[in-house]
């Protein structure tokens, strides 16, 4: 039995895509006395340095591309969040405590953030450490469509399904299952 519901993540939201194309842009404009210089043949050691902060940008968002969620799968037993290019992330359902819309977080990164990994470049991922809450760990794209996943022994869990109340409902459902299923075959 092993039926998956997949839900795709929301699309970068308006505050993430600015950001998002403001570091690529700044890295683009780091890049420009390395042309000039290139175009009017001259060599001077200090383009260096805004080449080297454009390569630290370009790798930043490099990295950031291949962290960002692009599904997250409800299976039998776990919860699968899919990424770009880096590896799924698994989560059991026995690691889980609850799921829930996260509307209240609409305005967070924006205000209320102290520490955060990636505030805004291609989503939002990492430890955040957000002033009226606490410490939750994001792997979302969009503020909009905000779900939190309460974890045992662990920060709450933030994501954003395209379709949030259904993406809830499909694991507290599924959840239910797993649990009743599980103590059926004790008995």
């Amino acid at each position: 039995m092993n039926d998956e519901i997949t839900f795709e993540a929301a699309p970068l939201d308006d505050y993430a895509t600015r950001i998002t194309m403001g570091v690529a842009y700044m890295g683009g404009v780091l890049m420009l006395p390395m042309l000039f210089a290139y175009l009017s043949n001259l060599r001077w050691g200090g383009l260096l340095i805004p080449s080297a902060l454009a390569l630290t940008l370009a790798v930043f968002l490099l990295l950031a591309y291949a962290f960002q969620a692009t599904a997250y799968v409800i299976e039998d037993s776990r919860l699968l969040i899919r990424r770009r290019w880096v590896r799924s992330l698994a989560i059991s359902f026995d690691r889980i405590t609850g799921a829930s819309p996260a509307v209240m977080l609409a305005d967070i990164p924006r205000s209320g953030l102290r520490f955060a990994f990636n505030p805004g470049v291609f989503g939002y991922q990492g430890p955040f450490r957000l002033a009226p809450y606490g410490t939750a760990f994001f792997l979302a794209t969009n503020r909009e469509r905000l779900v939190a996943i309460a974890r045992e022994g662990k920060p709450p869990l933030i994501l954003s399904p395209f379709r949030p109340k259904a993406f809830v409902e499909a694991l507290n459902n599924k959840r239910s299952q797993t649990a009743l299923q599980q103590i059926e075959q004790q008995l």
